[in-house]
């Protein structure tokens, strides 16, 4: 569902945007809870097997402290955890003040563009046409966030540091604001990775040796949306631009979407998207040439028993070709562009909350 604005306050259950949480201590200085969601999904795509995952189920702890009159402090810790896997893996891990100055957030967190991320209903297959994150990586290890929310407007801003190379260095900047009944956000991401040089393979016969250097991507986006009664409306356009000093690459992206979501009842909605991603791709250097577009709908329902327990039912169908870009800080970057044609696939899944 659409991601919003992390929210900071007492009662700390509003911490982990959760209404399950459970409390395990609260007294006059604060508070702690325990949160999670066991996020169980069994999907089809054409050529593949029937699959069962839980791979975006989380867990964590929140706490929320008075320091002054003025402040209070805040910290997340959360991991993945998975029960086709032993281990859990850490995915957030900040802490942060909060008074009327706004929130400044520390550490290991989603950036300001992941988090608030755009028009997209689905649980599973959408989101397509949102092209941020292939450099910045939508999650930094060391970055510092702002939020402030004034009677104009709300600010979020982030910054990830570089690491001396290791991370990549994201300056983010987006504005959210009420017009004339629609809910409307812009914003921008400027996102550097360095490389050290490496041999880019291009096929069997083919090896190109890239320099070291860096990749850039400049990201920006305009979404708005609106309810008229049950019906709700979103509308967005995203674009990115990729280059790269240490090999001729120039990749730009524009994504386009309409997001509905209709509410049954109280507890049960329908809803579709449709997403359109165009692309153009060229590296002289290791024959890439690409000029096309991708298309991905998506219809679905979700009935919520209470704040605990919902399930949820998707179905998409995708065409066009995908760029398939990938960047890692270790080994460099590729793009291997593949079709997609004609595919439908299908999922359902249950979310568990506490």
């Amino acid at each position: 569902m659409k991601k919003t604005i992390l929210a900071v306050a007492i009662p700390a259950v509003l911490l982990a945007g959760n209404v399950s949480a459970f409390e395990a201590y609260s007294g006059d200085a604060g508070s702690v809870e325990v949160y999670g969601q066991l996020r169980a999904t069994l999907s089809k795509s054409p050529d593949k097997d029937i699959t069962l995952n839980d791979g975006s189920s989380r867990a964590g702890v929140n706490a929320l402290y008075t320091v002054t009159d003025d402040v209070d402090v805040f910290a997340r810790l959360e991991y993945s955890i998975s029960y086709d896997k032993d281990a859990m893996a850490n995915r957030l891990g900040y802490f942060g003040f909060t008074g009327d100055f706004g929130k400044v957030i520390l550490g290991k967190q989603y950036l300001t563009a992941d988090d608030l991320w755009g028009v997209d209903n689905s649980y599973w297959f959408g989101g397509s046409h949102i092209v941020q994150g292939t450099v910045s990586g939508g999650k930094h290890d060391s970055a510092v966030r702002y939020i402030l929310d004034t009677d104009f407007a709300t600010f979020d801003a982030s910054y990830g540091l570089a690491e001396d190379g290791a991370a990549a260095q994201v300056a983010e900047l987006f504005v959210s604001k009420d017009i004339a009944g629609f809910s409307v956000t812009a914003g921008v991401s400027s996102a550097e990775q360095e490389h050290g040089a490496f041999d880019y393979k291009v096929d069997e016969t083919q090896t190109v040796n890239v320099k070291a250097g860096a990749v850039d991507d400049l990201y920006y986006t305009l979404w708005a949306d609106r309810s008229f009664g049950d019906l709700n409306v979103g509308v967005q356009f995203a674009s990115s631009a990729m280059e790269s000093d240490a090999l001729a690459v120039d990749i730009d992206r524009q994504g386009y979407t309409l997001a509905l979501n209709y509410a049954l009842s109280a507890k049960s909605d329908v809803y579709g998207g449709y997403e359109l991603t165009e692309i153009e791709a060229r590296a002289d250097q290791v024959g890439l040439a690409e000029n096309d577009d991708y298309t991905n709908v998506y219809v679905g329902a979700v009935h919520r028993f209470n704040s605990y327990f919902r399930l949820w039912a998707e179905a998409a169908y995708s065409d066009g070709v995908t760029l398939g870009y990938k960047n890692n800080k270790n080994d460099g970057f590729s793009v291997s562009p593949s079709v997609v044609d004609g595919d439908a696939q299908f999922a359902i899944g249950a979310r568990v909350y506490w």
